[in-house]
């Protein structure tokens, strides 16, 4: 089978789909990746074939960081301007990217590659990393940070985000399925949500089904990629010269201003006793004069290294957060925007992380208070849920999917 995983967004949107890959790879299968090309490189580097799709998202984000915050209408702005530029680019991308494919497994914000697999009558399958998206009663939009609200409050919020979406995307969405000879969708919550199958990929337990879904979204686990590196001997042997460090990055995301992230970090995890290995990303955070014994890493194996470090501080992201469940380690999640907040709250009601306030809103006090309370936590729940994601099969699960689809037609 020849598959294109296509995939937009930051490494958490592509890193899901290179596991997927190696999967299908174990399998006997092609796959090709479309992601931004920024990822090419990563990608090429395992041995699989890549495809442009849509900017570089870095670059975009970079260039748009002013979106990047916790205020949902900021945030719409955002969005209307990303979706306004790029759905149409996907649109004239995917056409000859598709050409070939048997099955087509999708992910992130690749929006139009339900359409064009539809054109050209080739089976697709929508991956979400995380249940906030998927409308329920239970959880509000992605892009509304507050949990715990009633479940009418959340029904009216997502009826608000499915017109906002109509208004933000539906243009754009229908003039490129005109292109393909397809007829205009009226509602994007029916062309996405019932129109297109869709398959979970994160833990079941920790993000249970909304039962209104009625089993029209099967879960298969998160999806855990296999990091061919191993960790820098330099940092192999600081690991072992000493107690367990608490681990602070953010990936693509830092908030307003990184030197004030980083100044507040310094001030933190220096009253708790503990030294520090800090994790760049690409805003580049630990850029500045560091306390005595500290690290900085660009890159290094979240498998490898969560195990041993004391606590991972980070922004909530699916892949550092399923990776730190999956080390049984100690988190403390700083949401910034979407899917964050929804993960932070249900590791917090589940016992394995403490509450802690968002990235822009956290003091340095409120930081060290909530490391020591992550220490704190008992370790029995964290270490049953690291054993069930140690057994995880998603990428097996999904392949299967992906075969049963594409030989039904």
């Amino acid at each position: 089978m020849r598959a294109v995983l296509a995939t937009v967004g930051s490494r958490g949107d592509v890193q899901p789909m290179l596991a997927l890959a190696q999967a299908l790879a174990r399998r006997g299968h092609t796959a090709l990746l479309a992601t931004p090309p920024n990822f090419a490189g990563w990608v090429r580097s395992h041995g699989f074939e890549h495809a442009p799709l849509g900017a570089d998202i870095q670059a975009w984000l970079s260039d748009n960081a002013r979106y990047l915050s916790g205020n949902p209408a900021t945030m719409l702005r955002g969005m209307s301007r990303y979706f306004s530029e790029q759905i149409p680019v996907q649109f004239e991308q995917l056409g000859a990217i598709l050409r070939g494919a048997e099955a087509v497994a999708i992910g992130g914000l690749a929006l139009a590659a339900p359409s064009v697999a539809e054109a050209s009558g080739i089976p697709r399958l929508m991956v979400a990393y995380t249940t906030c998206v998927l409308p329920s009663s239970d959880h509000p939009p992605p892009m509304i940070p507050w949990h715990g609200l009633p479940g009418w409050m959340n029904d009216l919020m997502w009826r608000a985000h499915h017109l906002f979406g109509n208004q933000l995307i539906a243009g754009a969405m229908n003039a490129g399925r005109a292109r393909f000879g397809l007829p205009p969708v009226a509602s994007l919550a029916e062309h996405f949500f019932r129109d297109t199958p869709i398959a979970i990929a994160a833990d079941e337990p920790l993000f249970p089904a909304d039962p209104a879904w009625q089993d029209r979204y099967p879960f298969a686990g998160f999806l855990f990629y296999d990091d061919p590196n191993a960790l820098d001997p330099e940092l192999d042997a600081w690991l072992g010269d000493g107690e367990p460090p608490v681990f602070a990055g953010f990936g693509s995301m830092s908030g307003d201003s990184i030197e004030r992230v980083g100044e507040m970090l310094i001030e933190a995890v220096r009253a708790t006793g503990r030294r520090c290995l800090i994790g760049a990303g690409w805003a580049g955070l630990g850029g500045g004069r560091l306390p005595p014994g500290w690290r900085v890493v660009r890159e290094a194996p979240h498998a490898l290294l969560f195990p041993r470090v004391a606590v991972v501080v980070h922004h909530g992201g699916s892949g550092t957060t399923a990776n730190a469940l999956r080390a049984g380690v100690p988190q403390v999640i700083l949401p910034l925007i979407l899917d964050q907040f929804h993960h932070a709250h249900r590791l917090r009601i589940a016992g394995l992380a403490p509450q802690a306030p968002a990235m822009e809103r956290i003091n340095a006090r409120e930081l060290t208070a909530a490391i020591l309370a992550a220490l704190a936590l008992p370790p029995a729940p964290r270490a049953a849920t690291a054993a069930r994601l140690q057994a995880s099969e998603a990428g097996a699960t999904i392949t299967a999917m992906l075969e049963r689809m594409a030989a039904s037609g």
